[in-house]
């Protein structure tokens, strides 16, 4: 039987499916059948056999697979088959294929699949600044149909010279950091276990960045106030309302990172007992949870202050234009910049008030573990970071009483 338009067109259901096989066509190049469904519904296979198998594949419905290219694709299949070629298989790494190019990401998409992968696990602030840095250095220069690996070395070593040439070194250094943290993202993922036998969205398997170095020197800050300096910023009456309030908090709280006092709700500052709950979402080091404070003297007039001034959200520092969120740290910043110039004080930052009272907390007496237990400071050996839950709040509340005494001391 040789197919026609006509006879394919005028078939009918039957109470059972049927089949009906073209006999044209040599050995071993199988043949074209059309299976009649009960419900009416034509389809296209090719019967054949391979290793003494009987084997069948499906070509599509008609009439959306019309007579003339249900046997272009039979050809097909014959020419395979005479080369010793199993259809199926050829099918199946075919549609292995197309799922995972279905499945792949674009670089731009990796990006923003990184960005995603940050928000659980580092502050605020890094989550930004990494933002920023991603839409302004990297996005603009990215094709938006490259995939991962399309990116060359050559590639990621313009996208950082463009931030190296403009002067910015340690942003430069930044930038080599985000990206090759970008492609270990890319990496472990496709290789994570609950990835196995799933196609690769990424698709990357070296990471280019890694082999791409420059030295840009990383200078500690030096910069910080003596007893008298602190005594002048307590008693300053010419520094804007809620800047002079944050710089005496933050000198009270023993000198806590900027967003963790800057970004603060009332309702973290429990007054009864005396604790500023800082939450995970907000502290730098995460594995420990929640970052307790104990709240000294000094530090209560300060923020009864604050929480009155609230804003509407219960932001003790409000954005002026934007109820929900805290204001600009920079803004801080200038504020600060504008005062010391003021009153010709060498220039300080908000970090330096950090590190003026790990300082002076030294001076107080106050041992260096502690100090770095009640500023939360990175401890990286096993026990610590796998073992050790404890609080430390006896001793947090021992030293802020001893660092507040000491303050009394210099500021009276």
């Amino acid at each position: 039987m040789k197919f026609t338009d006509k006879q394919i067109q005028s078939l009918k259901p039957r109470d059972k499916r049927y089949v009906l096989t073209e006999s044209i066509g040599g050995y071993g190049e199988g043949r074209l059948q059309i299976r009649v469904q009960t419900t009416g519904t034509k389809a296209w296979r090719v019967q054949y056999h391979f290793n003494d198998k009987r084997k069948t594949i499906s070509l599509g419905n008609y009439p959306n697979i019309d007579l003339k290219t249900a046997r272009q694709k039979h050809a097909d299949i014959s020419r395979q088959l005479l080369n010793g070629v199993d259809p199926q298989s050829v099918k199946k790494e075919e549609q292995k294929e197309h799922a995972a190019k279905s499945a792949q990401r674009t670089m731009l998409q990796l990006l923003e699949d990184y960005q995603e992968y940050l928000v659980p696990r580092v502050v605020p602030s890094t989550i930004r600044s990494t933002k920023y840095m991603i839409e302004k250095d990297f996005v603009p220069f990215i094709p938006s149909d490259m995939t991962p690996p399309e990116l060359t070395v050559d590639d990621a070593r313009e996208l950082l010279y463009r931030i190296y040439n403009r002067g910015a070194l340690k942003k430069a250094n930044f930038a080599r950091s985000v990206l090759k943290n970008v492609f270990k993202f890319a990496v472990d993922y496709d290789n994570s276990p609950s990835q196995y036998k799933e196609p690769d969205i990424y698709g990357v398997k070296t990471n280019v960045v890694r082999d791409i170095s420059f030295d840009v020197p990383n200078i500690p800050g030096k910069r910080w106030l003596t007893e008298q300096e602190v005594r002048q910023v307590w008693y300053a009456d010419d520094l804007p309302f809620r800047t002079h309030l944050y710089l005496k908090l933050a000198i009270c709280m023993a000198g806590q990172r900027i967003q963790e006092v800057y970004h603060s709700n009332a309702t973290e500052y429990d007054m009864k007992e005396r604790i500023l709950t800082i939450p995970e979402s907000r502290v730098k080091v995460k594995n420990r949870g929640d970052h307790l404070v104990p709240i000294g003297p000094l530090a209560i007039p300060v923020i009864e202050l604050l929480i009155k001034h609230r804003g509407a959200s219960g932001k003790l520092f409000p954005h002026r234009d934007k109820p929900g969120e805290s204001a600009c740290i920079s803004n801080l910043r200038l504020a600060i910049r504008s005062w010391c110039d003021r009153h010709q004080i060498p220039r300080f930052t908000p970090r330096d008030i950090r590190r003026t009272c790990k300082t002076l907390m030294g001076k107080a007496e106050i041992s260096k573990t502690t100090r770095d237990k009640l500023q939360q400071h990175t401890q990286s050996d096993v026990s610590t970071v796998h073992y050790d839950r404890y609080d430390y709040m006896r001793e947090k509340r021992e030293a802020m009483e001893q660092w507040h005494a000491y303050l009394e001391r210099i500021l009276w």
